[in-house]
């Protein structure tokens, strides 16, 4: 633990102790008695106070774990934390603060607002969750979870926990920051929306639209069984019934198809608007659409999550932009798809840099994937033109979130009002989530009773 600074009084300390002493010392040589004893008094006072604030913090034990680690954007998280008094001194008042950074992806349950705090090591402010509690006797331990409310996706990180502590008398206040061994981490997947994937099962010509991603592979029979009525005139076994007279049908191997593969066309979220400078030429002014860019984000992981439960496995693929590498997540033994591509799509943290596609990569696992699925913001021309005329139109679909009409990739289009009921994919803006954003007061939480944890 690394202690930030203390807010003492001016005679909480070696020169404050020292004038106080000198002027009972002096009132009592005068034979000021009443004044001489308010002045001892108080300078037991700060005696106290000072011996109470040398290393109060330095001996307060904390540990924390996330209980569940992994949530959707709107769904509820809790963190479980334990506080121990390990020091001689009791703690009348304890503060204890969960920084959440500058851009929060939690806040508190119940809570409509943020509050800003200067932590240790940080230059500037940030938000954080405070709580605080009463009466911390000497070798007292206290455990709770804390609930959290998620705002919007991303990974919420602590290395460690922001202490606020005074004494009974108010003369010395202590601000500390504990590091704490295992740090915790909860990441959250983006928001999930309901969703229509009958036109994603449809993996092959043949295939119906509820088979649930799988096909029978006709080159395959498993087994035949006699003919019930209502099998299909195709499965049955023309070849045995010439021969014996016995009407059975075929029972084919079920196969998986390959995966769903979805592309995030980042740069297509970006609004280039070009203007002339004073020397006659031109340059560009690069604005991301963000909005429009989390509702895609949170299409994509909706869809990957309603095609999981049809066995059907996705794929995702990234463009690299700033210091963020290209992102190639394809299905595989032992490799959970889903999670890898949730915490891709959770990390985007894309600002409009110029995107650099895996081309090399792709093509290399191209033959692993089934139906590629670029999602973009509009049916104009992008730069997967010439991708997609390689591949084909029975295998490559744009899904796009606005139509213009134009349509100009040779490929199949999926808009996104034909496959989520809610026309703005219930996200809220992201802009006006910030605007709440102001600079508290440092009251942030609720008072416990020191009573309410066990003694150890």
């Amino acid at each position: 633990m690394e202690e930030k600074q203390s807010r003492n009084s001016r005679f909480v300390g070696i020169p404050g102790l020292c004038c106080l002493l000198f002027f009972a010392v002096t009132a009592s040589y005068f034979h000021a008695r009443l004044i001489s004893a308010f002045l001892f008094l108080f300078f037991l006072m700060c005696l106290s106070s000072y011996a109470w604030s040398r290393g109060v913090c330095r001996h307060v034990e904390i540990r924390a774990e996330a209980v569940n680690p992994v949530c959707h954007v709107g769904e509820s998280c809790e963190i479980k934390l334990n506080v121990k008094n390990n020091s001689l001194f009791p703690l009348v008042w304890l503060d204890v603060i969960l920084p959440t950074g500058t851009r929060p992806v939690v806040k508190q349950a119940e809570s409509d607002s943020f509050a800003w705090y200067f932590l240790k090591g940080k230059e500037d402010a940030e938000t954080g969750i405070r709580e605080r509690f009463v009466w911390l006797l000497w070798q007292q331990e206290i455990s709770w979870e804390e609930k959290l409310e998620t705002v919007r996706r991303g990974a919420f990180v602590f290395e460690g926990i922001g202490l606020q502590a005074g004494d009974g008398f108010g003369l010395s206040a202590k601000e500390d920051w504990y590091e704490l061994s295992v740090p915790v981490r909860v990441l959250i997947y983006p928001k999930l929306v309901p969703v229509k994937i009958s036109r994603f099962l449809r993996i092959t010509q043949e295939a119906a639209a509820l088979n649930k991603g799988q096909t029978e592979d006709i080159t395959i029979l498993k087994s035949s069984r006699p003919y019930r009525p209502g099998d299909p005139m195709k499965k049955i076994n023309w070849r045995l019934l010439a021969s014996s007279g016995q009407m059975n049908v075929n029972i084919y191997e079920t196969v998986m198809p390959g995966c769903a593969a979805f592309i995030l066309d980042l740069s297509g979220f970006v609004r280039v608007i070009r203007h002339e400078n004073q020397q006659g030429g031109t340059f560009e002014e690069r604005i991301l659409l963000e909005n429009d860019l989390e509702q895609m984000i949170s299409l994509t992981a909706s869809l990957m999550t309603e095609l999981a439960k049809k066995q059907v496995a996705s794929a995702l693929v990234l463009p690299a932009y700033g210091e963020r590498e290209a992102v190639v997540s394809i299905p595989g033994e032992g490799r959970p798809s889903l999670s890898e591509c949730m915490e891709a799509l959770s990390l985007i943290d894309y600002r409009g840099e110029e995107t650099v596609f895996p081309y090399e990569t792709f093509w290399q696992s191209s033959h692993k994937m089934g139906n590629i699925y670029i999602c973009t913001r509009t049916d104009d021309r992008n730069e997967f033109g010439d991708m997609a005329a390689r591949l084909g139109r029975s295998r490559v679909s744009c899904l796009v979130q606005k139509k213009t009409g134009q349509e100009a990739l040779d490929c199949g289009y999926i808009y996104a009002d034909e496959i989520s009921e809610a026309a703005g994919l219930g996200m809220e803006n992201d802009d006006s989530a910030q605007v709440g954003l102001g600079m508290g007061d440092g009251i942030y939480g609720r008072e416990r009773e020191g009573e309410r944890g066990q003694n150890s």
